[in-house]
């Protein structure tokens, strides 16, 4: 008797551990830049396009999520191009309000730099070690839309606080802006 009790509870434990489960996979394309302080130095060429992932889970009235991008910039303003690649890991969290099948969402990001890599467009290169960049952090806002119950799509901006050099006077003072459209999909 005792045995079937702790049988029911274990499967009723398990039944609700796998409902809430409710991880969310995204993955898109990013497009950022940057803002520079120096209103001259603001003329870039161009701007990095990448690949991200994530996977999220509700946590309480929030919804939170793991995930990889990359930023960066391409700055045109002198004779040689230089551009900026940056990989981050990055953890996010946003309150989501749902009007149908619309969800518009604001919230918080901290991001923390894997590596980062400086082109010339003279061909030669400086990579950067993760320690000369400060841990991204700022506020994200967007919204999404429901295709069906599992599939929906999703349009975010991520606004930098923080100079992305731990030495701005040195490298220059710049911070991120990283918008991006993703695809998700509920598990």
């Amino acid at each position: 008797m005792r045995l079937d009790k702790i049988y029911l509870f274990i499967v009723l434990q398990y039944s609700f551990i796998y409902a809430e489960l409710g991880l969310t996979l995204i993955g898109g394309f990013n497009h950022s830049n940057v803002i520079h302080q120096e209103k001259q130095l603001q003329e870039w060429s161009g701007d990095i396009k990448s690949l991200s992932f994530a996977i999220e889970r509700k946590l309480g009235p929030v919804k939170t999520s793991i995930g990889y991008f990359q930023g960066g910039y391409i700055n045109g303003r002198f004779d040689i191009d230089t551009t900026l690649n940056v990989t981050f890991i990055n953890i996010e969290s946003y309150y989501p309000i749902n009007i149908g099948n619309m969800m518009f969402l604001g919230g918080i990001y901290i991001a923390n730099p894997l590596n980062a890599n400086e082109t010339y467009s003279s061909g030669s290169s400086i990579i950067i070690k993760a320690d000369e960049l400060n841990i991204d952090y700022g506020v994200l806002m967007g919204g999404s839309f429901n295709i069906n119950e599992k599939i929906g799509l999703r349009i975010i901006l991520h606004y930098g606080l923080v100079d992305l050099w731990k030495d701005p006077l040195q490298r220059g003072s710049i911070s991120s802006i990283l918008s991006g459209i993703n695809l998700y999909y509920n598990l």
